[in-house]
């Protein structure tokens, strides 16, 4: 029986099989971790800011865009969200069909992710639920649904944010 579940999983690892939700990232660069697919230079999405989708949201709603960001927060219990922006109204990016996850520890990495644009209602326990997978969330405090920015990713790279160096 070890003989087989081992020989499976030889051949599973030969033919690139990757772990449930892609918890194995592809490297793309030096610091560059990539989950889901592969952001493209032919990519037809739209290139915008985090601060053009918090300030004109309807204009981006159901569009496929590409932008980047500080995460922000990720899920403390998978990883299978994160939100991208500093201050102000946070974006959660969730993944594509639960394809991947993004590691736990991601919070203050650089995100470069192409998705589905979306503005929601959150149900008042939806919101509570996020709220409690959230380091320092305060479920109790959510009264209400709550209108939620997301984006539904099909491909994220994060990168190790850049240090700053002060000179002496």
């Amino acid at each position: 029986m070890k003989i087989r579940l081992r020989l499976g999983l030889v051949l599973l690892t030969g033919l690139g099989a990757t772990p449930l939700h892609g918890v194995m990232p592809v490297k793309v660069a030096p610091g560059v971790q990539r989950f889901g697919k592969p952001l493209t230079a032919e990519s037809t999405a739209t290139a915008v800011t985090i601060a053009q989708l918090v300030a004109a949201p309807d204009t981006y709603a159901g569009k496929t865009i590409r932008t980047e960001g500080r995460v922000a927060t990720v899920c403390t219990q998978k990883g299978c969200w994160m939100t991208l922006g500093e201050s102000g109204k946070p974006i959660r990016v969730t993944f594509e069909n639960y394809g991947f996850f993004v590691p736990k520890n991601s919070a203050g990495t650089m995100a470069t992710l192409e998705g589905v644009f979306k503005v929601q209602s959150l149900p008042e326990a939806t919101a509570k639920h996020y709220a409690g997978e959230t380091q320092g969330g305060k479920p109790e405090a959510i009264r209400g649904a709550q209108q939620e920015l997301s984006i539904v990713a099909s491909g994220v790279e994060l990168a190790a944010a850049a240090k700053t160096v002060i000179a002496k």
